[in-house]
């Protein structure tokens, strides 16, 4: 069986987010020489795929047209890693241009033999916001990377403590700007439970998003402009210093398609605070706290809950999310992506 990949993600801005990480670290695994009887063939759109039996488009962009139309001899799969602004259309504006886009990008998906996405969650979406048939659409989970694991090196932490001027403690939090993330009401958590807290992520540190401006403002009028650190976007070597510094991760989102950083902090032995909604809950199991998104006071409460916790709680918890990341990882994700591949080719 030969399989085509369109590894444009690496290539353009997405690279240094969750699309280009995906598409990384899939291609990576396929490179490794395990699958011994599928031929990996790799290109960029908008140059046209080579003739292969299967054609994967690892990313799919709802109001830019990502999408091919033309229907190709090859069977087609393309990665949907959500549709949140389908959920929530009142937070995310999208103009005439936008509207023209997606009827396009709903058009080309006729043209698919299958969809993967990253969590039963974003399955239940998609077939009910873009209409696609139950049996096309498989779960496939994304993993941390491997570079996210305890560190007991304490040279290799003071570094990174030095390098970006942390404070000796702090809260982490992991992301973008966008309305789901709930960073509002993680500000207001941070004024409540008075701890300092570091963000990290390219938008976050991006001065010319309305999105930031609005964060400035909050963090003005809250006066905790002392106890909030944004370092923008930084090289995983490094992130996973500052997951394993953290007291506790907290990812308070609205909705989330799945919630990587969930994983990634649990890998560092780090414990996590998340929303008890969409993904988040598939993913962090009986090893994250849950939280209330709408609730300031909840979020606060549950981040001094597990900095309050004794010696002995505070290693269970450590354990207990090692041992849930743990059950993710890229190899099982790239099996389980060829298993898509194979039942489209044997069909």
């Amino acid at each position: 069986m030969k399989v085509a990949i369109d590894i444009s993600p690496l290539k353009t801005g997405h690279s240094v987010r969750g699309i280009g990480s995906y598409t990384k670290y899939l291609v990576e695994e396929f490179k490794k020489g395990e699958f011994k009887n599928i031929e990996f063939k790799f290109f960029e759109s908008p140059t046209p795929p080579p003739l292969v039996d299967v054609i994967h488009y690892p990313y799919f962009d709802l109001f830019f047209h990502t999408l091919p139309i033309l229907k190709k001899s090859s069977r087609v799969v393309v990665t949907i890693h959500d549709v949140i602004p389908l959920v929530f259309p009142n937070h995310f504006p999208t103009g005439i241009k936008g509207n023209i886009n997606f009827f396009l990008q709903k058009f080309a998906l006729n043209n698919v033999d299958a969809v993967i996405c990253d969590s039963k969650t974003s399955k239940d979406d998609i077939v009910s916001k873009l209409s696609i048939p139950e049996e096309k659409i498989h779960v496939v989970y994304l993993a941390p990377s491997p570079v996210f694991k305890k560190i007991s090196v304490p040279k290799k932490l003071s570094q990174v403590v030095r390098k970006y001027d942390l404070p000796s403690q702090f809260v982490l939090y992991v992301g973008d700007v966008n309305w789901s993330k709930n960073i509002q009401n993680l500000l207001e958590a941070v004024n409540k439970s008075e701890v300092n807290l570091v963000m990290v992520g390219q938008a976050v540190a991006d001065e010319s998003l309305a999105e930031v401006r609005e964060i400035n403002k909050l963090i003005n009028k809250l006066n905790i402009k002392d106890k909030v650190f944004r370092i923008g976007y930084i090289k995983d070597y490094d992130l996973v210093a500052i997951y394993n510094l953290a007291q506790v991760t907290v990812l308070p989102s609205y909705y989330e398609g799945f919630g990587l950083p969930v994983l990634e902090s649990m890998a560092c032995g780090t414990p996590v605070v998340c929303s008890n909604v969409a993904s988040l809950t598939e993913v962090g199991k009986n090893a994250a706290i849950f939280c209330d998104p709408n609730d300031s006071k909840d979020i606060a409460s549950k981040i001094s809950y597990v900095l309050n916790l004794d010696t002995k709680s505070k290693e269970k918890l450590k354990n207990t999310s090692l041992k849930q990341a743990s059950k993710f990882n890229w190899s099982k994700t790239a099996r389980n992506t060829i298993e898509v591949y194979k039942s489209l080719h044997e069909n």
